[in-house]
């Protein structure tokens, strides 16, 4: 029977009370704002915390502004790296030139518009990890600009065979869902993941001024789910699972308040 593994990211687990099983090409979606970054990053450190591996190609930022993201949580990346858990490659600082700046952190540059090296470039880095770790591809937006909607998808069946499937190593790509063409491409990425996690703030929530994002792990092959919008919030330690007990009473609380104080009836 396949392994399957905590995330130990509250709401995650939550959603996904018996696991995320090892073999998982997981797409994390939602617009700007939802956390995506956080739950990534939180991903990684959990990953490493257990010593297992991470591979995290960033192709939406440079590594400064990446290691910047872990260490407002706290979190060293050098110590990680140091023991070989932490391996960043750098799909972004190809188009600074002459302004690009060296990171001790980055093992490896590519260039997301050469689909055949860059599939060759991750595949490479896998070969010393045996059936555990994590491979992070943050983000698919950046492959719009490079290749029409077959190429894309082509590199995600492609990685979710020789990695999650072949390897057993869970690979987690991110999308940013803020254009008619990104949707369309989700729509068809839908039926090729294993597993599909949607965040979203929900604007009943923020029209109250309560800053609360949400979750719902759509989809997990092999794997039971919640499938409900899972409420979060991310503190300076991490992502956190709001309490609904709670949070329906904060909400009652601010409906009365708009209401001048009139007696809120259940039901």
């Amino acid at each position: 029977m396949l392994e399957k593994i905590k995330s130990n990211i509250a709401p995650i687990d939550f959603g996904a009370p018996e696991g995320i099983p090892r073999n998982s090409f997981i797409l994390l979606s939602g617009s700007a704002g939802t956390g995506k970054s956080a739950l990534v990053c939180q991903f990684a450190i959990n990953f490493m915390r257990n010593n297992e591996p991470v591979i995290y190609v960033t192709f939406d930022d440079d590594p400064l502004s990446l290691i910047k993201i872990f260490e407002s949580f706290e979190w060293n990346l050098s110590e990680y790296a140091s023991r070989g858990l932490f391996k960043l490659v750098d799909g972004f600082s190809f188009r600074l030139g002459t302004l690009k700046q060296q990171n001790p952190l980055v093992i490896k540059e590519i260039r997301p518009d050469d689909m055949t090296s860059l599939i060759n470039s991750i595949v490479d880095l896998i070969n010393d990890i045996d059936s555990k770790g994590l491979v992070i591809i943050d983000s698919l937006n950046e492959l719009m600009f490079s290749f029409d909607l077959r190429g894309i998808l082509d590199f995600v069946r492609t990685l979710r065979a020789i990695i999650a499937k072949s390897k057993n190593i869970v690979t987690l790509a991110t999308l940013h869902v803020t254009t008619d063409a990104l949707v369309e491409l989700k729509n068809n990425l839908e039926y090729l993941v294993d597993g599909i996690i949607d965040t979203r703030i929900d604007p009943n929530l923020q029209e109250l001024g309560i800053p609360i994002k949400q979750m719902m792990i759509k989809k997990l092959r092999g794997a039971p789910t919640n499938p409900i919008w899972i409420p979060y919030v991310i503190l300076n330690d991490g992502v956190h699972l709001v309490d609904q007990q709670k949070l329906a009473a904060l909400v009652k609380s601010k409906v009365k308040e708009a209401l001048g104080g009139l007696n809120v009836q259940q039901g």
